[in-house]
C-alpha cells in the first residue's frame, strides 16, 4: 500500500515532480484508499474508468479488486510511470489522453456504460462534471474525489451561495451523495483543502422529467449568469436563442414563477416547470408563424 515516502521515491527515481497548477495531489493514505474502493463497490471483472491516474496508486488497488481499469493520464511523465508499472498487465489499460478531449462515447460503445472511480484533478473537476452530465447517457455512476467546496455546491440548497448551475442540472438528472470527507494530510503533496468522496448516478428515468434538457441547460446558465439580477433582467441580459421576452413572460405566468426572484432561489423542479412552459410557448409561436406563412403564400 502506498504512502508519502514511497511516492516521493517514485518521483525522485523518475525525475518527476507534481504540478500544482494541474491539481496533482496524489492519495497517499492506505486507510482512505481502501475506503474509497470499498465505497465504490468495485466488483471483479467490471470495467472502471480512472481519470487522472497519476502514479497508479488507486489504479493498483482497483486492479487488485479484480477490475479492468482504463487509466487516463495526460501528464507524459506520470504516463511513463504507469506504462512501466503495469507493463504486461492484463487488467490495466493506460491511456495517454486529456480527459476533457477524450472520446468517452467511443469507449462506451466498446465496453458498455461507464463507471468512473477517480481522484479528479482539482483544476478541471467542475469542467469534467459538466462533461459527464452532458454525456450522462453513457455513464452509470461516478465515484469521484473532489474539493469539499465543490462537493458542497453539488448538494447545496436553493438560495444559498453554493447553489449553482451544476446543483440544478444534477438535481434534475441524477442523484448526488457526499459520502465522506478526506483530510488534506491523506495526500501528497498536501493540498490546502479538504476533499470529499462523492457518488453521482444517472438513472435511466431521471428524478425530475423535463421536455427539453438542452433548453433547461440554457435557461439555468442564463439565470445564473448574473446572480444578483432578477430572472427578468438576467434573461434580458443573456437571452436564450429562440425564446423571446414575450415567451419568457407567458411561461413564467403559466408556471407560477415570479420573475422578480433571482435564479438562485428556484428549485430544480421550479426550473423544469418554467422550462417546460417555455418549450410549450415556443412551440405555439412556431406554429403561429407557420400558419401565418401558409396563409400569405396561399
Amino acid at each position: 500500500m502506498p504512502n508519502a515516502t514511497e511516492i516521493k521515491r517514485v518521483f525522485k527515481n523518475h525525475g518527476l515532480a507534481p504540478k500544482k497548477w494541474m491539481g496533482q495531489n496524489l492519495l497517499a493514505d492506505p486507510f482512505y484508499l481502501a475506503r474509497i474502493v470499498e465505497a465504490a463497490e468495485v466488483k471483479p471483472g467490471e470495467a472502471i474508468v480512472e481519470i487522472g491516474a497519476g502514479l497508479g496508486v488507486l489504479t493498483e488497488e482497483l486492479a487488485a479488486r479484480g477490475a479492468v481499469v482504463y487509466a487516463l493520464e495526460v501528464d507524459a511523465g506520470f504516463f511513463r510511470v504507469l506504462e512501466e508499472k503495469f507493463e504486461g498487465s492484463t487488467v490495466v489499460r493506460p491511456i495517454h489522453a486529456d480527459a476533457l478531449k477524450y472520446d468517452f462515447r467511443a469507449l462506451a460503445e466498446r465496453i458498455g456504460k461507464l463507471r468512473v472511480v477517480a481522484n479528479l484533478p482539482y483544476s478541471i473537476s467542475s469542467r469534467l462534471i459538466f462533461a459527464f452530465h452532458e454525456n450522462r447517457d453513457i455513464f452509470s455512476s461516478l465515484h469521484i474525489l473532489l474539493q469539499k467546496e465543490v462537493a458542497d455546491r453539488l448538494v447545496a440548497m436553493p438560495g444559498t451561495k453554493d447553489y449553482g448551475v451544476l446543483t440544478v442540472l444534477l438535481g434534475v438528472s441524477g442523484h448526488v451523495e457526499v459520502m465522506f470527507d478526506i483530510p488534506a494530510k491523506a495526500f501528497f503533496p498536501v493540498p490546502e483543502v479538504v476533499s470529499s468522496m462523492v457518488k453521482i448516478t444517472f438513472p435511466d428515468v431521471p428524478p425530475i422529467s423535463v421536455q427539453d434538457s438542452r433548453l433547461l441547460s440554457k435557461l439555468v446558465k442564463a439565470s445564473f449568469a448574473a446572480r444578483r439580477k432578477t430572472l427578468r433582467n438576467a434573461l434580458r441580459s443573456a437571452p436564450i436563442e429562440g425564446i423571446s421576452q414575450e415567451i419568457v413572460e407567458l411561461a413564467a405566468e403559466t408556471a407560477r414563477i415570479e420573475l422578480g426572484r433571482r435564479g438562485e432561489t428556484l428549485s430544480p423542479r421550479e426550473f423544469t416547470r418554467f422550462c417546460d412552459e417555455m418549450s410549450g410557448q415556443g412551440l405555439k409561436g412556431d406554429l403561429t408563424q407557420e400558419r401565418g406563412s401558409s396563409a400569405r403564400s396561399s
